[in-house]
């Protein structure tokens, strides 16, 4: 019975970086062969990144990605490596492993389920390679198998599933393989975050090795790698239905390594389909120590655990990969802001907590300003710019919660007032039209007035420290258009697009009062978690609140998640409102309710094209570039409710 060492090996890539790309695998593959592993699995198309969008279109992407996967021949001397990249053959594009071992080039196995919904656009660059389909292909290297083979090694067989392979149930390759014969399946993943996504990841390693009755290594990206994605870094190693091995997700690392060590049954396959690997033997392998999930995996707050890491690593990714000396953010003492602040600043300590002080400073060394940094505290300091830009309609209680958190994390944190700019907008415009302007006649014009004029300045912050403005915008809102274009959602990316309105509350809360792994709490929240959300660009005797322009949000997120990700009509939405909320509010209400959202959704989707980019969280979202498409112009769905 053979006894092997099966490592995965997590990367955090960047699109299109050739030689950074390279250098992560290279690193992970040494590092590999030190630690005495036999076989190594990489991430899917970690050669070239998995979002090249529409530069994988390109034969030029995968002549790179084959110059760097030719490169990395002389590093797999002593393991075998399973590495992604795309692969041109007779006139269509696959999203293919390429099986490296012993200075050599084995085989090339091509994906045959392709990830189409969501966020994943395969099928717009890939074609799905058919199940049992083997041939050759012709390259630099000689003629190379290319399909769907099995690799053979001294008593151990495997097979390949990469990502959307092992999604599809009954047609899952596995099913296939565990026929034929297979010791091994490895599957390279590039499988994004969402809310305990990562568990449904690791049901299927299990399930694809209780198919085989053998061994299953799961590997996945990690980090922000192309703008909007999150991409967890979860691998596992199960045997048999049990998880021997698993990775510490949302690391700030530019890799992970884990490794088991396992007896398989020796197998003797052989056929058309199966390449004999002629490599060294595997030689006797050591127990390895256990790679077992961070503790806070286990918490009852899971899903602020998971949305304060993986937001967090985006925000640091994002800052690091874009070059940018840090980030600037609006603080209005509300709700949104608050959080947004909160995040940087935690991006820092997990970054210090993980990487080290030394570390740190190598992943900022392109900032010119970071050797004279000395401390967290100072990275804070300089990394992130808070300004509060008050007018006559702002409360003492938003300056007030704005100071307190700027505080609390240790913001450069500026406070001024922009009526005087407000009053002399308004003054040319009267002018101009040869009248006052009211609150009674121009209410839409005197609020976005006002957020629209905190925009320049900030933005001028943001240049003057070559730093990223961060938007404020939440689904909620979104969803609506409760913003003001060019005022609140101004800037380079928008970290809370993708979550509403409910739960960011819940998590300023949860974060006031339990935190991070239980410890790490921010009292600087206090102050935002005893208010009422307001936009406060009405006059204070207005006594503006959000929900009452709008409706209660826990109503407006049911009707969205109806609407747009269950699909429902919206009379269905309707009733299903009724149903839920009935003892609450009056058939009249909901009604209006009702209308109110998908006649504000019909009448904003041009909003929701202009949003900056947005971190994809949950289990869908609303940007229209990467998620929910619909038409600028429309009849709209208000209609569709029977009066």
């Amino acid at each position: 019975m053979p006894k092997i060492a099966l490592a995965a090996g997590v990367l955090n890539q960047i699109p299109l970086d050739w030689k950074g790309n390279q250098a992560r695998i290279i690193d992970l593959i040494q590092h590999a062969q030190q630690q005495q592993a036999n076989i190594l699995c990489l991430p899917e198309l970690c050669l070239t990144g998995y979002g090249c969008e529409d530069q994988f279109l390109s034969a030029y992407t995968s002549e790179k990605a084959w110059e760097s996967l030719v490169q990395l021949l002389p590093h797999t001397q002593r393991i075998l490596v399973w590495v992604g990249l795309p692969v041109f053959f007779e006139g269509k594009l696959y999203n293919v492993a390429a099986c490296l071992a012993h200075g050599k080039l084995i085989a090339l196995i091509p994906k045959q389920h392709l990830a189409n919904d969501g966020v994943h656009y395969e099928t717009r660059w890939f074609s799905p390679w058919p199940a049992g389909k083997i041939t050759h292909i012709s390259t630099n290297l000689g003629d190379i198998p290319m399909g769907d083979y099995r690799i053979h090694a001294h008593g151990i067989t495997m097979g390949i599933e990469i990502c959307q392979d092992a999604w599809e149930g009954e047609n899952r390759p596995a099913h296939a393989l565990a026929k034929r014969g297979v010791s091994v399946i490895c599957s390279p993943t590039a499988s994004h975050f969402a809310f305990s996504k990562s568990k449904t990841r690791q049901g299927l390693s299990i399930e694809g090795s209780k198919i085989i009755q053998g061994a299953y290594v799961f590997v996945n990206l990690l980090g922000n790698e192309s703008g909007r994605t999150i991409f967890d870094g979860d691998a596992y190693i199960v045997h048999k239905g049990q998880i021997i091995a698993e990775s510490s997700r949302f690391s700030f690392q530019d890799g992970q390594l884990i490794i088991a060590s396992l007896d398989l049954k020796e197998r003797n396959d052989a056929g058309k389909d199966v390449i004999i690997a002629n490599i060294p033997s595997f030689d006797s392998v050591r127990e390895f120590p256990a790679f077992e999930a961070a503790a806070w995996e286990k918490s009852s707050y899971l899903k602020e655990e998971e949305f304060a890491r993986a937001v967090s690593l985006a925000l640091w990714d994002y800052l690091r990969k874009s070059k940018s000396f840090g980030w600037v953010i609006s603080l209005s003492g509300g709700a949104d802001s608050s959080a947004i602040s909160a995040l940087c600043f935690l991006a820092v300590r997990l970054a210090s907590q993980e990487l080290s002080w030394t570390g740190i400073q190598e992943k900022l060394a392109y900032v010119p300003w970071m050797k004279e940094v000395q401390s967290e505290k100072e990275l804070v300091f300089r990394i992130l710019t808070t300004a509060y830009q008050g007018t006559e309609n702002s409360s003492d209680n938003t300056r007030a919660s704005a100071k307190a958190l700027a505080e609390c994390i240790g913001t450069t944190h500026y406070d001024w007032n922009i009526d005087v700019l407000v009053k002399e907008y308004r003054g040319i415009i009267e002018q101009a039209i040869g009248r006052s302007l009211s609150w009674e006649q121009d209410d839409i014009t005197l609020q976005n007035v006002q957020a629209r004029l905190r925009s320049p300045s900030v933005w001028m912050l943001a240049n003057i420290n070559n730093a990223l403005l961060l938007a404020t915008s939440n689904r909620s809102e979104a969803s609506v258009g409760y913003a003001t274009m060019d005022g609140d959602t101004s800037g380079s990316i928008s970290p809370i697009a993708g979550i509403d309105k409910t739960f960011i509350r819940q998590w300023l809360i949860w974060m006031e009062k339990v935190g991070l792994d239980g410890t790490l709490t921010l009292s600087g929240l206090s102050h935002v978690n005893s208010l009422e959300p307001s936009a406060e660009l009405r006059p204070l005797t207005s006594k503006q609140i959000d929900e009452e322009d709008l409706m209660p949000y826990p109503i407006l997120n049911s009707i969205e998640r109806w609407a747009f990700y269950d699909k429902l009509s919206p009379e269905i939405c309707l009733k299903n409102l009724i149903q839920e909320y009935g003892t609450h509010f009056s058939e009249e209400q909901l009604r209006g309710f009702c209308s109110r959202f998908f006649r504000l959704w019909a009448r904003n989707q041009w909003k929701r094209e202009r949003y900056a980019p947005g971190f994809h969280v949950d289990d869908y979202s609303l940007d229209p570039k990467s998620w929910l498409r619909f038409p600028i112009l429309s009849a709209g769905l208000e209609k569709d409710i029977k009066p």
